[in-house]
């Protein structure tokens, strides 16, 4: 969580722009953790809710497996509408031991964009 003055969060020192159509992009579904990184899934074309859906059953408890943290390991996600559609949560919701979201890019709470960040500079 970050702490701010009232009425500070839209100042433009506060605010991170995002493209998110356009350009070209490959799409990469990984994982991490405290002990080690697990593969890259590369993903061709759009990942809709299926795909993400099956992603999470072919990688997510081998991943955890082979970094040693099976079976008390956490899946760290935001809001996305992927990872909030029905057969994804109830899946997740059977599946992990433990689900935590945060908001839709946050910068300040998803670790991901440190290695962003890390491979822009």
């Amino acid at each position: 969580m970050v702490w701010r003055k009232p009425n500070s969060e839209l100042e433009m020192k506060n605010i991170t722009s995002s493209a998110k159509h356009g350009g070209g992009s490959q799409i990469v579904w990984g994982c991490m953790s405290a002990v080690g990184v697990g593969n890259l899934h590369f993903i061709n074309g759009m990942m809709d809710k299926y795909m993400y859906l099956c992603i999470l059953k072919q990688n997510l408890k081998q991943r955890a497996e082979k970094m040693g943290i099976l079976p008390h390991y956490k899946l760290y996600q935001d809001n996305d509408p992927k990872h909030n559609a029905h057969i994804c949560r109830l899946w997740t919701l059977y599946q992990c031991p433990q689900v935590i979201r945060i908001s839709t890019q946050s910068i300040d709470l998803n670790p991901i964009e440190n290695i962003w960040d890390h491979l822009n500079n």
